[in-house]
């Protein structure tokens, strides 16, 4: 599950703000990243008796990414809206909030189908899978855009919280088609859905990274502006 990332200016009205907002989507992101890593362990064969438990806690993770993304497309709205930029960058960020938008609306009905109440998981893999796709490839969007972020560390950051996201998206939608195949479920050896859930897990923590990492980048970004604000009102003094 891929979170938006600019290397633009946001459009809030103050630093502190900006640092408020970005901090609170950061951390949303994380707790999401959080819900999808514990729900991808009840899915291991050990832990069948929480199939529930991990449905549920998809569908938490699916809504506070669905939150976070529309927080993020109003937010763009709003820049847009007071920058009258038009050009390919703008087209390219609209298209990619909206698949995360859409992606992340899949990823909340993919978890609805898991419950056991439901279980129409091929309905539900479908969804992982097409959902996973418009998540990689807005981070594969994301990737080509950053060009520039301040700091030399700032454009790292950048980079290493966008190849966290494509890595980890792809690595959910592969395990997602074996659960295309209903009538040859049964005969799948433990192994396999061990292995399954194990790829799961593995992209969930690396959401869960680029979630820290994004974190990092906005704190040092506030703290990079911040010192370049109080520089320049010494130098006005003097």
């Amino acid at each position: 599950m891929a979170h938006h990332i600019t290397n633009r200016r946001r459009s809030y009205t103050s630093e502190s703000k900006s640092f408020l907002w970005e901090g609170l989507n950061a951390s949303s992101y994380i707790a999401g990243a959080l819900c999808f890593v514990v729900g991808s362990v009840f899915f291991l064969p050990a832990f069948q008796g929480y199939s529930a438990a991990a449905a549920w806690l998809f569908m938490t993770g699916s809504l506070i990414y669905l939150a976070v993304s529309l927080h993020d497309f109003a937010e763009t709205l709003i820049y847009y809206r007071h920058n009258r930029q038009r050009g390919r960058k703008a087209i390219l960020e609209f298209l990619t909030l909206t698949g995360y938008v859409i992606a992340s609306v899949l990823f909340l009905l993919g978890s609805v189908c898991f419950l056991p109440g439901v279980l129409k998981e091929a309905w539900g893999a479908w969804c992982f899978i097409i959902g996973s796709a418009l998540f990689a490839a807005g981070a594969t969007i994301s990737v080509t855009q950053i060009t520039e972020a301040g700091t030399l560390i700032g454009l790292q950051l950048l980079n290493a919280v966008a190849i966290c996201f494509v890595i980890g998206s792809i690595l959910f939608l592969i395990p997602s088609i074996p659960y295309l195949w209903p009538s040859s479920r049964p005969d799948l050896p433990q192994k396999m859905f061990t292995y399954l859930a194990g790829q799961f897990i593995f992209a969930s923590i690396l959401f869960f990274a680029g979630g820290v990492t994004n974190f990092y980048r906005a704190y040092r970004l506030h703290y990079h502006r911040a010192s370049k604000g109080n520089c320049k009102n010494e130098d006005d003094a003097r």
